[in-house]
């Protein structure tokens, strides 16, 4: 397992509080950590975005509490806003740790009062979009996936 550590001087994760949780096209997952800032844009000016921030892709994901599944969205039925009710529990709560499984790429978010997120990208899936990427604070982007393919590259350097 891979874990993010306050260990070194690089930025870490660990300690940081979700403040903000949400949906963008595509049903697509993102949480915002740290300290939360107005977005460059004009259009934009009226949102916030953390100084982390983790977006899901195509990438199914569950919720856990003390072991016990919350929230599974892969069942019929259920929408974005049964998962907001769900997630919305991570919000104002800081994350303790941060594991990426170098065998399947499965992310686990581990947050305060035993809630862990984890997303379970299928390693079969050819749609050749990222599982998920975590922007940083040192302007630096960790886009993992598709298959067993990662890379930590400037924001800059996104096309």
């Amino acid at each position: 397992m891979l874990a993010f550590t306050n260990e070194s001087s690089n930025p870490s994760i660990i300690g940081e509080t979700c403040h903000q949780i949400g949906f963008s096209y595509g049903d697509e997952l993102i949480l915002d950590f740290g300290e939360m800032t107005p977005y460059n844009h004009p259009k934009l000016a009226d949102l916030r975005q953390g100084s982390w921030q983790l977006s899901t892709r195509a990438t199914p994901w569950y919720l856990m509490q003390n072991n016990m599944f919350l929230f599974l969205p892969l069942l019929p039925g259920l929408t974005t806003d049964h998962a907001q009710m769900y997630l919305q529990d991570l919000e104002n709560k800081k994350l303790t740790n941060f594991v990426i499984d170098p065998n399947n790429f499965e992310l686990t978010l581990s947050f305060e009062e035993g809630y862990e997120l984890v997303l379970k990208p299928d390693l079969e899936d050819d749609s050749g979009i990222a599982y998920w990427e975590l922007i940083m604070p040192n302007e630096q982007i960790l886009i993992v996936g598709p298959g067993m393919f990662w890379e930590c590259k400037s924001i800059h350097e996104i096309a």
